[in-house]
């Protein structure tokens, strides 16, 4: 019985450090200090600390593993309980702790207007323009009108 315990749990190790392994590094840059911004931004953070595809990362490096890391680059304003939140996607890559590379896709750049009783569907809207955008940054990015 321990041996099969042991066996489960080893086995339960190895999957979850493959699925860590096979999951891509984002680091967020973001200056949004207001409620609603805040707010979005969390949501944001939630949803992909909640996904398999992704994992937040502290730093350019990666924590030291110089992989090749997706940024979402964020400004945001507030006034009267809205936000507009800017955001831009890219890659860096380092060669050594002070030697990074990063680059910005111009033609990724959005804005939103968020409203506070809405920040967290804000957020999530801003995981899935992500999660689209990175699955193929090559996609035309149509307007919606509604």
């Amino acid at each position: 019985m321990n041996r099969l315990v042991f066996i489960v749990l080893c086995s339960s190790i190895a999957i979850s450090s493959r699925a860590a392994e096979s999951s891509k590094p984002i680091f967020i840059k973001a200056t949004c200090d207001g409620k609603t911004a805040s707010s979005a931004l969390l949501a944001l953070k939630k949803e992909i600390d909640s996904s398999s595809k992704y994992r937040l990362v502290h730093n350019l490096t990666d924590d030291g593993q110089m992989d090749l890391v997706l940024t979402i680059n964020m400004d945001c304003r507030e006034q009267n309980n809205i936000a507009g939140i800017a955001t831009a996607y890219g890659q860096a890559k380092c060669f050594g702790e002070k030697n990074c590379h990063l680059s910005i896709d111009g033609s990724s750049l959005r804005s939103d207007l968020c409203e506070s009783s809405a920040a967290a569907e804000c957020g999530q809207a801003l995981y899935k323009a992500f999660d689209s955008y990175a699955s193929d940054p090559l996609a035309p990015r149509r307007l919606k009108l509604n």
